[in-house]
């Protein structure tokens, strides 16, 4: 006996695609501020960090709503758990490799004058 009833999926969980799709803009800004334009760095970094923080949020987010109302997506999750992430600790370390040049190399980086008088 055979039936034709489709074999329904479970559907896909809406915090997962945030998490793949922020994971993914993630990726792109950062690649884009690594191009030697103008100020494309100044712009392209914060807001790679915002979206890998956005896509480690939604992947959490989604992983614990996929185990509670068994839905799909755990693939995508995690991608942008992972995408976010590595992203994110890239630029923290971006953050502080700059800082430590400024604090332990003050002498030795040629600066513009504006910014050699500056005092934090």
């Amino acid at each position: 006996m055979e039936t034709n009833e489709p074999i329904s999926s479970p559907p896909i969980n809406s915090q997962s695609i945030l998490s793949l799709v922020f994971g993914i803009l993630t990726i792109l800004f950062m690649c884009m501020g690594l191009i030697p334009f103008p100020f494309t760095s100044i712009i392209c970094f914060p807001v790679s960090f915002l979206f890998g923080i956005l896509a480690l949020v939604f992947g959490m987010i989604s992983l614990n709503q996929i185990r509670r109302r068994n839905e799909a997506g755990r693939p995508m999750a995690w991608i942008g758990i992972m995408a976010g992430g590595f992203i994110l600790m890239c630029v923290i370390c971006m953050i502080i490799a700059i800082a430590a040049l400024f604090i332990f190399a003050p002498n030795s980086i040629h600066l513009p004058p504006f910014i050699q008088n500056f005092n934090i």
